[in-house]
């Protein structure tokens, strides 16, 4: 279980975050969504542990980061918006440096990370490449690998199918469905409609820093509207002037 009570951060004057609450129990995969600059990565940074919020707590199964820092992060699998692969090193050497912070004996290491470089990467001679000539998507492939190599209990993704192709992205939505699983929760921020809804079983939409809706696909589902259509009712309640385009139409 995955839990934020009144979560609110500030930068400056203006608050981004304001009393975000919600829960996901195990066996659930939360979609976050929101606009551009909504406070997604913010949120995501905090349950990171990369930020700290101004007020408010994350429970993570009864655990928090005051308390309970290293427990928490053994069980946790990040994949945040800035990918902080090293450069320098290839695929493996970076993946072999994940598997040593997470204390992986030195076999079942190299065993992890060949499974999932053989099935997330298309030529797994990329792997031996340095990460600093990869493409995004291939970026996007090593992050995703180093956050699943410790099979944690909590995998949050920002983001996770930004950059990559039709193939790697079904790839990636076959894989989190399989990955779910009683004793696990998602937490995902995309905005990707197509790919995410194939996942969540729970969605929150984040606008003007609270948000609006928290609760199942079922809750949130319309027989009237489109999923889509249902979260522009949401986020745009009114339609833009496209007329103040003619000039350029």
């Amino acid at each position: 279980m995955l839990e934020l009570s009144s979560v609110t951060k500030r930068y400056a004057h203006k608050t981004v975050l304001h009393t975000i609450s919600c829960r996901i129990d195990a066996g659930q995969c939360f979609w976050l969504v929101g606009r551009n600059g909504a406070g997604k990565t913010t949120l995501i940074n905090i349950l990171a542990d990369l930020i700290a919020p101004d007020s408010g707590v994350v429970n993570f199964g009864g655990l928090r980061y005051e308390d309970d820092e290293l427990a928490i992060k053994r069980n946790l699998g990040v994949l945040p918006d800035k990918n902080p692969a090293i450069p320098q090193l290839t695929g493996w050497e970076y993946l072999q440096f994940v598997g040593l912070l997470h204390e992986l004996q030195t076999d079942e290491c190299l065993r992890r990370v060949k499974s999932l470089v053989e099935y997330f990467f298309d030529e797994t001679d990329d792997a031996y490449k340095r990460i600093g000539t990869y493409s995004h998507g291939m970026t996007k492939k090593i992050g995703l690998c180093a956050a699943l190599l410790h099979r944690p209990q909590y995998l949050i993704l920002d983001e996770p199918f930004a950059g990559l192709d039709p193939v790697s992205a079904a790839k990636l939505v076959r894989f989190l469905q399989s990955y779910l699983s009683p004793e696990r929760c998602i937490f995902l921020s995309s905005h990707d409609l197509g790919y995410a809804q194939k996942i969540m079983t729970h969605i929150g939409i984040l606008e003007g820093g609270t948000l609006q809706f928290v609760g199942s696909a079922e809750e949130f589902a319309s027989s009237k509207h489109t999923l889509e259509e249902s979260i522009l009712q949401i986020l745009q309640p009114q339609e833009s002037n496209i007329q103040e385009l003619n000039w350029l139409l």
